[in-house]
């Protein structure tokens, strides 16, 4: 097998060279940046032949950790470093394809060759050729994308939106006291089936939103209150006490002791006087409570009423309410949308939609022609370096110089 480096040194090209006894190279070509630095770190000293030092074949000699780099260039270029401190040779004529050659030391000249415009250009490739990881999505909706696949084959996008979803948390706990009359509504919900005349004593009911849709529960106990509310005509007090015309006087009930006045209304008498009175009972407030008699019974004067006792009821004035209501909370969830082909620029199409996905705007728009393949071998490398007068070769002994002697050769 043989492996021809177009290498153009002084106009000449290197010929095939595979000398008798060497172990045939192994070769192929690069397609991302953790594959090249993997081969720009084989031990030995790199001699790089470019027509020019650009940008990024100062970024390969960076990434160089295993030894020395020397960079080779033509008459043409050299006045332009002069004073630089950067290892530098001068070539004797041009270069018309950038080579380089990383020699081993030792007695195996083991060694890799280099070639193509990847060596001065940057090829614009990713740092693993196969990428598996989550990256950004630019576009109508935010959303995010499973990227999966090869650098420099396809790529496909797992896309994911971002949406905002309610949902109904654990129960809040919060104690009321609400005055009535009162609504059975706290906030958004209500309490299903509350009656606002009804005395609640401890008993659960469920809380509910208009659109019935269920939010928790709720403890009720009502306060309640005794209030007077006229006068109770179905029960009677008997009275014995004295009686008389506008005669004031306090008497219980049965509801509580209050001052009364009777007031005589009609009566029976003679010439020897009255046998008999009657009397209307009223209390301070004016209120008819009753009636009464007096008569006489032997020797004495008897007295007698019978005096409505007030009526009560109780009311309720107030609801305390111990509510446990689940609120409604909002999160953010990955709607999954599908797997998409990623075109060129990184664009993925999904329904009908155009994303971007940033940080992947090379993909696909890989520079023409800048590429770079290798070559390694035993001692087959060395050889050709050897042979293009780089390494001390006897074609170009003596023409290949330093910066520093050229730069002082020309002034």
């Amino acid at each position: 097998m043989r492996w021809a480096v177009g290498v153009f040194l002084l106009g000449l090209a290197a010929a095939q060279v595979s000398p008798a006894g060497a172990t045939l190279p192994t070769s192929g070509s690069l397609s991302d940046l953790s594959g090249l630095r993997s081969v720009l770190n084989a031990p030995g000293e790199l001699h790089l032949v470019v027509p020019q030092i650009t940008p990024w074949a100062l970024r390969l000699r960076e990434w160089r950790t295993a030894g020395p780099t020397t960079f080779y260039i033509p008459q043409s270029e050299a006045r332009k470093y002069c004073g630089s401190t950067l290892p530098i040779r001068v070539l004797p004529g041009g270069v018309k394809e950038p080579v380089g050659f990383i020699v081993g030391q030792g007695g195996t000249l083991e060694g890799i060759a280099l070639r193509g415009l990847g060596l001065i250009y940057d090829p614009g490739w990713a740092e693993n050729d196969r990428i598996a990881l989550w990256m950004g999505l630019s576009g109508p909706r935010t959303g995010r994308a499973w990227v999966e696949g090869s650098w420099t084959g396809s790529l496909t996008a797992r896309v994911e939106f971002q949406v905002t979803e309610r949902y109904l948390g654990d129960p809040v706990t919060t104690s009321y006291l609400f005055n009535h009359p009162w609504d059975g509504r706290i906030g958004d919900v209500r309490v299903q089936g509350y009656d606002p005349y009804r005395i609640y004593g401890g008993e659960p009911l469920a809380l509910v939103e208009p659109s019935g849709t269920a939010r928790g529960d709720c403890t009720l106990r009502s306060r309640t209150a005794l209030v007077e509310v006229g006068v109770d005509t179905a029960r009677t007090s008997r009275y014995t006490g004295a009686l008389g015309n506008n005669h004031t006087f306090s008497f219980d009930p049965g509801t509580g002791v209050e001052t009364f006045r009777s007031v005589e209304y009609a009566a029976d008498c003679g010439w020897f006087g009255c046998g008999w009175r009657g009397y209307y009972i009223y209390d301070l407030q004016g209120r008819y409570r009753g009636s009464g008699s007096g008569t006489q019974c032997g020797w004495s004067w008897c007295t007698e009423a019978s005096i409505y006792p007030r009526l009560f009821e109780t009311r309720k004035t107030q609801e305390e309410v111990t509510a446990r209501i689940r609120p409604w909370l909002e999160r953010t969830v990955w709607q999954p949308q599908g797997t998409f082909p990623v075109e060129p620029g990184g664009i993925v199409r999904v329904n009908g939609a155009v994303y971007q996905i940033p940080g992947l705007e090379g993909y696909g728009r890989r520079p023409q022609g800048v590429g770079l393949e290798w070559m390694r071998g035993e001692p087959f490398v060395s050889y050709l370096a050897r042979a293009t007068g780089i390494m001390g070769g006897e074609v170009y002994r003596g023409q290949v110089v330093s910066l520093q002697e050229y730069c002082t050769n020309i002034r």
